[in-house]
């Protein structure tokens, strides 16, 4: 039966749950400071080894990877060594809004990234207006609120790759362009808080969900302002900037103040980040020569041995590793994904179209074997070693989408640059990093759940990002079925 309850929910993408607890203490984030006060709060679990985009797939679903098949930007099938874009619209599982949508109930949904546009919808949606890692045009629902939002606001320069003037890049950027992305984020932040303000007072919502980006962009791109030891940190920027991380946080506390006094005191609240953020110390760069490095001296060629060995051999003389051994003569093969973790897809027969490794006690027992290789590698700067974890995703993930997933995923420890490991297996390497945004991802983000008959606490056990739908459908008395997530009511 559905329920009088309404609720807001307001997403703070990549918001550092260090930062957020931080900055409430010391007065900077005060909307936020009380809103704890009288909320059950607690981390919220992201997917294991994963970034953002299967973070907000997962909230967006409430299912595990393995079942809506997003792990990356990029993607992977059977029968392919290809790693072409993952769309939007390629998820293999319905949003909670969509669900929830056919029940009858009013929403609005504003900018949760890397979700679709719903087929159908008898609110309001927004997708890819301001949001990190845009995957198209704006569009919405209703379909006209799109072009009015373009005609307002103009493109957001700071995620659009399409455009011009993109300012959140993959690589750090240079002072003028800092500078102007902290100019764009400031403007964006006020642009959401207006429009959010104007959508919230439009209707009468059983739902209102809406994301700032902002979080997000502002941590990839100035973490190194918060550390002055970090060879990054540059004195006269911050001297001009200030602090721009804690600017964009403490401009959307205020949003977030705005909209709960639009909303009033009888509505529900969650707010919530997907992960943290942390120094983005990462050896993607070295991964792919180190799973070369650790190919056996004779492989087991497959099918045709000679020619395999004559083409490799021809290819040598390229110099680069994907030269030296092509994937198709290699067990295992680093794909695409962000710094977070390095991605690697076993050449399996059956499923590779030239798998060498095969399936059962051969593919367990490299899996094993490069499991203890990674984990044994060496920083040779420090002593320590550079790798923090190696997940199987067979045995953290559950669906019938596994298959669209690496097989592993190289956790990469924190504290300092990777750019030269020592192994037992080959000796040293040394391959310096690119010019990487000096912040990026790590596991976990945090929630704070407030309403009517919701006893403040401090949560002591780990919420799930997939709970946090289940938990709003129970709100609305419209429970969600064939879910991965449950409410935190229950």
């Amino acid at each position: 039966m559905k329920s009088s309850a309404k609720i807001l929910v307001i997403g703070l993408d990549s918001a550092d749950p260090s930062l957020l607890n931080d900055w409430s203490g010391s007065g900077d984030l005060p909307v936020l400071q009380a809103l704890r006060g009288r909320s059950r709060w607690g981390t919220l679990s992201s997917p294991l080894g994963l970034a953002d985009d299967g973070a907000w797939a997962s909230f967006s679903t409430c299912v595990s990877p393995a079942r809506h098949g997003r792990y990356f930007t990029r993607s992977l099938s059977s029968g392919s060594y290809d790693n072409p874009p993952f769309r939007d619209e390629d998820l293999k599982f319905e949003t909670f809004w969509s669900t929830l949508d056919r029940a009858g109930l009013r929403m609005a949904v504003i900018d949760v990234p890397k979700t679709p546009l719903a087929k159908t919808f008898d609110g309001i949606q927004i997708r890819d207006w301001i949001v990190h890692g845009r995957d198209g045009d704006i569009a919405s629902w209703p379909k006209e609120l799109a072009a009015e939002l373009f005609d307002r606001f103009g493109p957001d320069t700071a995620d659009d790759w399409s455009r011009d003037g993109f300012l959140c890049e993959m690589t750090q950027l240079d002072q003028p362009r800092l500078m102007a992305l902290a100019k764009e984020l400031s403007r964006s932040v006020q642009h959401k808080r207006q429009v959010s303000l104007e959508l919230l007072g439009r209707g009468n919502w059983d739902l209102y969900l809406v994301v700032f980006k902002e979080t997000h962009c502002v941590g990839h791109q100035f973490w190194h302002l918060l550390d002055e030891t970090r060879p990054a940190y540059d004195p006269s920027l911050a001297r001009q900037l200030g602090n721009p991380i804690k600017e964009v946080y403490r401009a959307i506390d205020t949003a977030i103040g705005d909209l709960l006094e639009l909303a009033g005191p009888d509505t529900y609240v969650i707010v919530f980040s997907d992960l943290g953020m942390a120094a983005n110390y990462t050896g993607e760069h070295l991964l792919d020569e180190i799973l070369v490095r650790l190919e056996p001296a004779a492989p087991p060629w497959h099918e045709n041995p000679s020619a395999d060995m004559e083409r490799t051999l021809g290819a040598a003389a390229e110099g680069s590793a994907m030269g030296r051994m092509g994937p198709e003569h290699r067990r295992a093969i680093q794909v695409q994904h962000n710094e977070i973790s390095g991605a690697i897809r076993i050449n399996l027969r059956g499923r590779e179209p030239h798998g060498l490794v095969r399936p059962g006690s051969e593919f367990e027992d490299l899996c094993a074997t490069l499991s203890r290789d990674l984990l044994n590698l060496e920083n040779a700067a420090t002593g320590e070693g550079v790798v923090q974890e190696v997940l199987r995703t067979s045995e953290i993930f559950e669906g019938g989408h596994l298959d669209m997933l690496p097989d592993l995923f190289v956790v990469w420890k924190r504290d300092a640059p990777i750019e030269r490991v020592r192994s037992d297996k080959f000796g040293e390497l040394e391959l310096h990093s690119p010019r990487v945004r000096t912040g990026n991802h790590v596991k976990d983000g945090v929630f704070l759940l407030c309403g009517p008959g919701i006893e403040p606490e401090e949560q002591s056990a780990a919420a799930s990002i997939t709970d946090i739908g289940p938990t709003i459908a129970a709100i609305l008395g419209s429970p969600l079925s064939d879910v991965d997530g449950k409410s935190l009511l229950s």
